[in-house]
């Protein structure tokens, strides 16, 4: 009756719950989230039934070798902490889980000190403000939850030997955490590792050369801690020529990017980023990550402003801490060699997983 779309997803480190509607009918939208999260039904039937998806929907990410090797890596690198676990969880937890343990887990964690409200848009701003008072401010607060310690990378090598029809592969060294004060250095140095299609990835790897359909890089800022991540897919007789050309990007990147690589990547980013900004669901997701890992509303044109004052050494001396950096990990889903054969793409120091 009230059009738009109502959806949730879970991240590493936070799950978002939204809607989007017309301006005159977001009170009505908050009003069903709100009940959803404060008073939900958890009906027996209803469980059973969410419960086959999800088991579905985890079989399905082990058809897909990039999946694999990411989940592999996180797991390899971080083994000690939530964000080496895999979002889904897995097939013994969820099958095992019951009624009372989702109850008390939204008890324990859905409280209001815990959960961040974002409205974009044209809405009754008093409705607003009336419905969360009424509904999630009603809700006890809950106890302190202490942060876990900043997770140390551990250079690793994980195989998956699986039926694939192509090769996946993930590798990865130490990146910068959430609020770094060189987070914008690293937007323009990804770009030019593997972040578009006039990356040196894509240009060498498929352009030029034709040996993987798939190659990029990206980066993941979280808590304490972040990871630098070269992902790619191909045919598994190409495992040495792929793992030799990143290698080689890699080292001559950590030598310098040139200033015309320089300048694309600040348009392309600045570009990216002004343009993404374009819908409000994207304000909101935004605005939404910014009160909840900053405790601050970062005015996005700030973030132009420190993308304008970037120079190219700024980008080199990150290239080089971050691609010089010994400590690797590396990641292989699909028809793997014996380890012997990757022990030289990553550090001497591997702790075998």
């Amino acid at each position: 009756m009230l059009g738009g779309g109502l959806n949730a997803y879970t991240a590493k480190e936070y799950t978002r719950y939204f809607a989007q509607t017309l301006g005159k009918n977001a009170v009505s939208a908050l009003e069903i989230l709100c009940d959803m999260l404060t008073t939900p039904l958890l009906d027996a039937d209803e469980l059973e039934r969410e419960r086959g998806v999800i088991l579905d929907e985890m079989a399905m990410y082990e058809d897909s070798g990039q999946d694999v090797a990411h989940e592999a890596l996180c797991a390899a690198v971080w083994p000690n902490s939530p964000l080496g676990q895999p979002i889904c969880g897995v097939a013994d937890t969820v099958s095992a889980f019951t009624h009372d343990d989702l109850q008390g887990f939204m008890q324990e964690r859905y409280t209001p000190d815990k959960m961040i409200v974002v409205v974009v848009g044209d809405y009754d701003r008093s409705g607003v403000d009336e419905l969360i008072e009424k509904t999630l401010g009603s809700l006890s607060k809950g106890k302190s939850t202490a942060l876990g310690d900043s997770p140390v990378f551990t250079p690793s090598l994980a195989l998956k030997n699986k039926k694939f029809e192509q090769t996946s592969l993930a590798l990865a060294m130490p990146g910068l955490p959430l609020g770094d004060a060189h987070r914008y250095s690293m937007m323009l140095l990804n770009f030019i590792v593997g972040g578009g299609v006039s990356s040196r990835l894509f240009q060498r790897l498929r352009e030029e050369l034709g040996l993987a359909y798939s190659v990029y890089s990206s980066h993941t800022a979280a808590l304490g801690a972040g990871l630098f991540t070269i992902s790619a897919s191909f045919s598994a007789d190409k495992q040495a020529q792929v793992l030799d050309e990143i290698n080689r990007i890699l080292e001559d990147t950590a030598h310098g990017v040139t200033n015309e690589e320089f300048e694309r990547a600040r348009a392309q980013v600045k570009a990216s980023s002004i343009m993404g900004m374009e819908t409000v669901a994207a304000q909101a997701t935004f605005v939404g990550r910014s009160e909840l890992f900053e405790g601050r509303l970062i005015n996005f044109d700030q973030i132009i402003e420190k993308l304008d004052a970037l120079t190219c050494d700024d980008v080199n001396r990150l290239a080089e801490n971050i691609l010089g950096n010994t400590a690797r990990a590396l990641s292989v889903a699909g028809k793997v060699k014996k380890r012997s054969f990757y022990m030289p793409y990553i550090t001497s120091t591997t702790n075998n997983k």
